[in-house]
């Protein structure tokens, strides 16, 4: 049975489930390569890093997402201010919304009912990864326009021109993977990596 068939038979409470988990999945992925960066770059300048906050400093990244949390909300006066706080938002509900295609493991089993750890699977889900990671460039637009300065609209205009000219490379360098698989499904392209990782066959090139 296909990956498709069998989120197809999942009732509502395992796909909210199935949701739960692979936005913990997120959290915990963006924790640890925050921590990860942090660690690697200190190492690059003769630091420490974060090592105070738990064992390695792995807490750090948790510690300083929960002091964003309880930060004063500031919105300048001139700033737009539905569009102003909506902005991050779209941002990051395009960066999590791109793992509903992701087939983060192969299939379990809960509670007796069989599944997979994906979303959905579509016949394009890389298609729907680059639409959906398009999105977040509104969020940063949207951010600059709305603060009603100069400088964050030159800002936002600017770093949404540096994701555009990345997107393009991205998507150059999928192309590859999709002659390779012959699907631009997510779960197709992980079941012909079986043998062989795409990542040693496409090294050289």
């Amino acid at each position: 049975m296909s990956n498709a068939e069998l989120i197809g038979q999942d009732p509502g409470w395992i796909i909210a489930l199935k949701g739960l988990l692979i936005f913990a999945a997120c959290v915990f992925l963006t924790i640890m390569s925050v921590w990860a960066e942090r660690r690697i770059v200190a190492r690059m300048q003769q630091r420490s890093g974060p090592n105070r906050v738990g064992k390695f400093g792995l807490l750090q990244a948790l510690v300083d997402g929960v002091k964003l949390a309880l930060k004063e909300d500031l919105i300048p006066k001139a700033a737009d201010r539905i569009v102003f706080v909506l902005a991050p938002v779209i941002s990051t509900t395009a960066c999590f919304m791109s793992f509903a295609v992701i087939p983060l493991t192969g299939e379990v089993n809960f509670f007796g009912h069989r599944t997979v750890m994906q979303l959905t699977d579509i016949s394009v889900g890389v298609l729907y990864v680059l639409a959906i990671a398009s999105v977040g460039v509104y969020g940063i637009v949207l951010a600059g326009w709305s603060s009603g300065s100069t400088y964050p609209l030159l800002g936002g205009l600017r770093s949404s021109a540096q994701v555009i000219s990345y997107e393009v490379a991205m998507g150059l360098s999928l192309v590859a993977v999709f002659i390779y698989a012959g699907s631009m499904s997510t779960s197709e392209i992980v079941a012909a990596q079986d043998k062989w990782w795409y990542a040693v066959i496409l090294f050289p090139s």
